[in-house]
């Protein structure tokens, strides 16, 4: 049975899969853990994922239309210049580490990954961002940097090895 009046017209299947994909794609940047930000060339926000508003703090109504330098320190603009001139060029700035700042000031460390959005005709015309808040990796590896120095500088032989009795590592007081 048709749903449709003999005024309206049947759904191309080619339309029915492209409204299927953008669903997909929708439903996957609202889920992301990930802040998923897009803009202008000329860093014009238009548009920020659920993630981006717990990582940043500001609702996506305070963020589009407003400059990505929202949420970069004024110490690190610098970096948005050399993004954005990859990103003109065509190309991907993958993973880099930097600082974004939320709203209330906070310092993040991100990993950002950058690629250009293209028109139909291949133009670039803007970047989208992915960005994911490394504070957890960044602790971690302090505090694996500081138990490496108490071992490395402890007067006490400290000596690891396998369950098979391989050593793996000693300190200088094993030495």
């Amino acid at each position: 049975m048709n749903n449709y009046t003999s005024d309206q017209a049947s759904p191309q299947p080619g339309n029915i899969l492209a409204e299927q994909k953008q669903a997909i794609l929708a439903a996957i940047i609202a889920t992301s853990d990930d802040a998923i930000i897009s803009k202008t060339l000329d860093g014009v926000i238009n548009s920020w994922n659920p993630a981006a508003e717990r990582m940043f703090g500001y609702t996506e109504t305070e963020a589009i239309g407003k400059h990505i330098s929202l949420i970069i320190p004024p110490d690190r603009l610098n970096e948005e210049d050399i993004i954005i001139g990859n990103i003109s060029q065509g190309n991907k700035v993958d993973h880099f580490e930097t600082l974004r700042m939320a709203k209330n000031g906070e310092l993040i460390p991100i990993s950002v990954t950058v690629s250009p959005i293209t028109d139909p005709t291949g133009k670039v015309i803007g970047a989208s961002k992915i960005a994911r808040d490394i504070s957890i990796y960044k602790r971690v590896n302090e505090k694996q940097g500081m138990l490496a120095a108490i071992v490395d500088s402890s007067d006490d032989t400290i000596v690891s090895k396998t369950l098979e009795g391989i050593i793996t590592s000693w300190n200088k007081a094993a030495e």
